[in-house]
């Protein structure tokens, strides 16, 4: 079983819109993720289609997501009958680099970047089923490349090279390589806006896109909670007040555990009172179990 989850934070609100319709020149923003929580390609293709602008200008600022739901928006672009021109404003990583060369002209602004890697998945099952995994992804592997190659002029093995390595290139390095066309001037210093992504889930993120690691919000925590297999009402609790004073070190951690009901010690027994415990210190463990419901609550997924 493919687990169909975003490894992206979900963003406060949609980059996706499109502006001047009914004009001749029409502009689609593309500034959010593919799919789950972001742009919706089947919602993608039925705007794409009702446009009848002689130029559709295809703005890209975005992660990556679904490889399916990518390739969909990827078609409808090249199919379309006017002529497009693809956009990257900030970031078009992962499938996203894929879309942005569905255009009749790829332009990328001279502080954004264009990254290109290996897809990749979680999967839940037996050998059976990660040998099928590993097959489809050979498969989607070799259909991104092939665009790549078309793209480029370059031969298989060095685009699966870029690809394994993960590649992050600057506007220069793309346009050098045949990525993109032209490269558009930017104001100066103005900082790519890539930054308003977390990006955490790749692995060679360049230094200018890593920006400031934020603290993770209330709603953040309750999640990972909620992953974990804690009740919302449960959640809510422990990140509200933390964990019960009287949480020990060592094997009582395990008693909260979703599912397993605390066993609560009978302190009116003899044995009890015979043996007098140390008053246990007082201590909020919600950082532990935090970090213990984000093991069990795996964020890489395909993309």
């Amino acid at each position: 079983m493919r687990i169909q989850r975003s490894p992206f934070k979900p963003r406060a609100k949609s980059g996706y819109k499109i502006e001047n319709k009914a004009t001749e020149e029409s502009t689609v923003y593309i500034y959010d993720e593919i799919s789950w929580f972001g742009i919706s390609a089947e919602q993608f293709v039925k705007d794409l289609n009702a446009l009848k602008s002689k130029i559709i200008n295809i703005r890209i600022n975005s992660p990556g997501g679904s490889v399916f739901d990518g390739t969909a928006v990827f078609n409808a672009i090249k199919q379309h009958k006017s002529k497009t021109i693809t956009h990257i404003d900030g970031l078009a990583a992962s499938i996203s680099s894929v879309i942005a060369l569905a255009s009749d002209e790829v332009r990328m602004a001279e502080n954004a970047f264009l990254m290109i890697h290996d897809p990749w998945s979680i999967v839940i099952g037996n050998a059976d089923t990660m040998r099928e995994e590993a097959d489809l992804l050979d498969k989607v592997g070799g259909t991104i490349a092939k665009t790549y190659m078309d793209k480029t002029g370059k031969d298989e093995d060095e685009i699966k090279d870029l690809m394994t390595a993960e590649t992050w290139m600057t506007a220069e390095e793309a346009l050098e390589m045949g990525f993109i066309d032209v490269i558009e001037e930017s104001e100066k210093n103005e900082k790519a806006k890539a930054t308003f992504f977390d990006l955490s889930v790749f692995a060679n993120v360049p230094d200018q896109l890593k920006g400031e690691k934020q603290t993770p919000t209330a709603r953040d925590l309750e999640r990972i909670l909620r992953d974990a297999g804690y009740t919302q009402k449960q959640a809510k609790a422990i990140v509200a007040d933390g964990l019960p004073d009287d949480l020990r070190d060592g094997d009582q951690i395990d008693d909260l555990t979703p599912g397993k009901e605390k066993i609560q010690r009978d302190v009116g027994s003899a044995t009890q009172r015979d043996v007098e415990e140390p008053k246990p210190k007082k201590k909020d463990r919600t950082a532990e179990l935090l970090t213990k419901g984000e093991m069990l609550a795996p964020t890489h997924y395909l993309n």
